[in-house]
């Protein structure tokens, strides 16, 4: 530790907190472990808290030719680093992309977690018919102007100001500055591979199908998951709770760190499996 090296990269991982059990969070769309440092100040008191950045974010690199940042492998990394910490029976936090690969890693072994919490998801359910042409995504808009090696620091602040908008400082400077210096290839690979029709599907069926406790949670005034979908997820699931923090947009972890971490407090203690096994 902090570093755990794969076949094709190296994940920066950091353990706070050495008591309780695990929750290993799992950032959003091009952010590092930063984006979790408000709740973990809380959470670490009770909890074993892990963070890592992502492959392709932060200080976890590629280290291998021909290495791929679609959903499948930001599964297989968490499963490696729930490994590595020997994390068992972990409660699994996801934010934005991240809610995506908790839920998918959880329907491939339900057994080494208690419980799932997923915030500000960022998966649309599958397209029918005409939609499938018809949608628009700012998420994939945004990993285009990644791309383009053009693409300043300054201009992606404008872009990404109405996502980030009520982040307080310094966390909403940390987000830009995140995006700025992610490796293309991780941010389109991922925003390409979250918007597929088979992940989507694969992720629409996982809400039917994991047996575990699942809490939904929504910013209300979030301008990336709607009240709709967020209420079609919480249908599906076989268990659990759903929540919107008032007041709150697309990151309200960020902006009402209390209020979350004592929403999932509660959630550990009263719906969570420990020690679950099928």
């Amino acid at each position: 530790m902090p570093f755990l090296d794969t076949d094709c990269v190296r994940l920066y991982v950091q353990v706070i907190g050495d008591r309780g059990l695990p929750i290993i969070f799992v950032n959003g769309w091009a952010a590092t472990c930063q984006m979790w440092r408000p709740l973990v100040k809380r959470l670490s008191r009770s909890y074993r808290c892990v963070l890592y950045d992502p492959r392709g974010t932060g200080r976890s690199l590629a280290t291998a030719f021909g290495t791929t940042f679609e959903v499948e492998d930001a599964v297989a990394d968490l499963h490696a680093v729930l490994r590595y910490v020997q994390g068992w029976d972990a409660h699994v936090v996801g934010q934005g992309t991240g809610a995506v690969v908790s839920l998918l890693a959880a329907r491939e072994r339900p057994q080494n977690f208690s419980s799932l919490t997923l915030i500000g998801t960022e998966c649309l359910p599958p397209p029918t018919g005409r939609d499938r042409e018809a949608e628009t995504d700012l998420l994939w808009t945004q990993a285009q102007v990644l791309l383009q090696e053009a693409a300043t620091l300054p201009y992606v602040r404008q872009l990404l100001l109405w996502r980030y908008r009520r982040v307080p400082e310094p966390y909403r400077t940390q987000l830009y500055e995140d995006f700025a210096t992610t490796d293309p290839r991780a941010a389109y690979g991922l925003a390409q591979s979250v918007r597929d029709v088979i992940i989507r599907v694969r992720f629409w069926d996982a809400l039917r199908q994991v047996p575990l406790p699942i809490l939904l949670v929504r910013g209300a005034l979030d301008d990336v998951l709607s009240p709709a979908n967020h209420r079609d997820m919480f249908d599906c699931i076989q268990r659990g709770q759903t929540a919107t923090v008032r007041e709150a947009g697309h990151l309200p972890t960020l902006e009402y760190p209390d209020e979350c971490a004592e929403l999932l407090q509660n959630f550990f203690r009263t719906e969570s499996l420990p020690a679950y096994r099928p």
